[in-house]
This record gives C-alpha cells, structure tokens and sequence, in this order.
C-alpha cells in the first residue's frame, strides 16, 4: 500500500478499518484466493502452492494441504516476516502424515514471497522441536530458510498470475 493510501486509513474509525478488512477478505474469497474468514496469509500460501504445484487443495479434514499433480501430499506453512522479526516460528506441525513440506516466508508490508522451501517429511521432524506447551512439533524461521531445496523463483511466478 502506497503512504498517501496508508494517510487516508488513518482518520477512520477501527470498525471502518475492520468493514474494510472484511470486505477485502470477501473478495479474496470470491477470487478464490482464500477459503475461509482467517487472516488471510495460509489460505494465500495454500492457494499459491497450489498454483506452483498444479495442486488439488485438500478437504479440511485431512492432515495435508493439497495433492500435488504429481501425487505428493503437500503440507504448507507460511509466516509472515518484518525486519525486526527474530525468534519466530512457523505454525506447528500436528502430524507428519505429508510427503513434502513447503515453508513460505512473507514479506509482512507486502505480501510479497521472500523466500520458499521444499522440504521432504524427513528433514521437517529432524529439524522439528516438539513443545508441550502447543501439542506440536515448531520449525524456526531460522532453520526453515536452509531446509530442503529453494523453491523461490516458483512461487514469484505464480504471484502476478
């Protein structure tokens, strides 16, 4: 968003912002783009690895996100990333009932893909810390960004699509 857009946020009322807000995510709905009301980074992160994958999304109810062309159950996780952002982690891995895992960073200003990961199930446990305190195994940022084979270029592809 352009600082003269930023400018004229500012004199509106938080329900104003948030109408705005709803009514985005409505649209990215309507697009296709996300699939439910959530912050709208994993339903995007899901949506583009489904570009870059020529992916089926998955029903809910499953462990994975969606099936990729080639068969392979793919998991997504995405986190957005501001300059300051240290100690972060992903979102936490559940099960490791997927064959390869994807790790999307997202520029938190822009939405735009930083930086992409394919990771096989088998490094995401080794570099995975279970926590008690989440019921689920955490991946740093950190380690996320020199896990598996770069995937970079694929996604900033499919972003202008």
């Amino acid at each position: 968003m352009d600082p003269d857009s930023q400018q004229g946020l500012r004199g509106e009322s938080v329900p104003e912002l948030l109408g705005h807000y709803a009514a985005i995510l409505q649209e990215l709905r309507r697009r296709g783009v996300v699939r439910t009301r959530n912050a709208p980074l994993g339903d995007y992160a899901e949506c583009l690895a489904a570009r870059v994958y020529d992916g089926e999304l998955a029903p809910k109810s499953v462990s994975y996100n969606l099936r990729a062309a080639d068969g392979r159950r793919v998991q997504v996780k995405a986190r957005t990333i501001h300059p300051d952002t240290r100690g972060a982690f992903f979102s936490p891995f559940r099960s490791f009932d997927f064959d390869v895992a994807v790790l999307i960073a997202v520029d938190s200003s822009t939405y735009n893909v930083l930086w992409a990961r394919e990771v096989p199930v088998a490094d995401i446990e080794a570099a995975s810390r279970y926590s008690a305190h989440i019921n689920g195994n955490r991946v740093s940022i950190t380690a996320g960004a020199r896990l598996g084979t770069d995937v970079t270029t694929r996604f900033s592809a499919v972003l202008s699509a």
